[in-house]
């Protein structure tokens, strides 16, 4: 089974609220996953002793889409606003200001999408 880190998002995934991540794969990478793949969720990075948290099933192929077009619905779905309501910082930042970093990238600055449920 693959596995995929959320790291600083992890608060959001125990509370079972994020459903959405984004990716910076390479296009031969992200070709690898489909929808009803089963996935290891780890809070960070197994080769940093990151300990298994869930299993989620994609719910459809990872696609990709630039950070500037993100959806207003992807604020529950990535899980900032329960990260928000933690009071948790991403990156060094609010949830706030780190989604706002994303609205404001070019365009041509993309990533996959990639959507779950849990198991």
């Amino acid at each position: 089974m693959r596995i995929i880190s959320f790291a600083w998002t992890t608060p959001a995934v125990r509370a079972k609220v994020k459903t959405c991540t984004r990716r910076e794969w390479d296009d031969a990478y992200a070709a690898r996953f489909n929808a009803g793949n089963l996935l290891a969720g780890y809070d960070r990075n197994p080769r940093f002793h990151g300990q298994q948290i869930t299993v989620v099933r994609l719910t459809c192929k990872p696609y990709k889409e630039p950070y500037c077009r993100v959806p207003a619905t992807d604020w529950q779905a990535e899980g900032f606003a329960h990260l928000e309501q933690l009071g948790a910082t991403v990156h060094g930042m609010t949830p706030g200001q780190f989604w706002q970093q994303w609205l404001d990238s070019p365009l041509e600055k993309t990533c996959f999408v990639v959507r779950f449920e849990y198991v």
